[in-house]
């Protein structure tokens, strides 16, 4: 289904936990930046994006999160939970690697909440682990692209031997009426 975007916010235990679903892309980004404005205006408290529905994410889908959470009211806090490895990498390639992807608040006046060492470390690992899942997910598109390609080729070899069967088929069958026709000629003269 094309454009298909849902956007949906509810309270819970004093948060806002705003759910986006579907595709996030140049088709959808207007509509999202506008319905994520409402949803987040009617529901109270610290932001929590919730993105596990995301099927698709293309640069202007990703900028128009960015901006969206970038755009909160001074003192709302906004974090993101659950971003599948496919929406972090395109945030990564296009430089929106936002600071908001950590497990912490923070505010929306300040993104860059000084760390700790082990916070460091902790969140290398958690990019470690991103791009592990991102890069697992590029070699299982890649296997099954590459399963398909087989699956095709195959068919069209059986597909091939069909039609060499069905062209040898029809030689011999020329090659009959052929013959008949000759001997019919070859009778009507005698």
């Amino acid at each position: 289904m094309v454009g298909y975007l849902r956007v949906q916010a509810e309270s819970r235990n004093g948060q806002c936990v705003l759910r986006i679903a579907g595709d996030l892309d140049m088709i959808t980004a207007g509509e999202f930046a506008d319905r994520a404005d409402q949803e987040v205006a009617a529901t109270p408290g610290p932001v929590v994006v919730d993105l596990s529905g995301l099927t698709f994410i293309d640069a202007r889908g990703a900028r128009a999160l960015a901006a969206m959470i970038d755009a909160l009211p001074a003192g709302r806090q906004a974090v993101v939970r659950s971003c599948p490895p496919h929406v972090r990498l395109v945030l990564d390639m296009l430089g929106l690697p936002p600071n908001y992807l950590s497990a912490d608040y923070l505010s929306a006046r300040n993104r860059m909440a000084p760390q700790s060492a082990t916070r460091d470390l902790v969140d290398r690992v958690q990019d470690a682990r991103h791009y592990a899942g991102a890069a697992k997910l590029g070699a299982s598109w890649v296997l099954s692209r590459l399963a398909d390609t087989r699956i095709r080729l195959a068919n069209t070899r059986e597909r091939t031997g069909l039609l060499r069967e069905q062209g040898q088929r029809t030689v011999a069958s020329s090659r009959a009426v052929r013959e008949y026709v000759i001997r019919s000629r070859q009778e009507t003269a005698i």
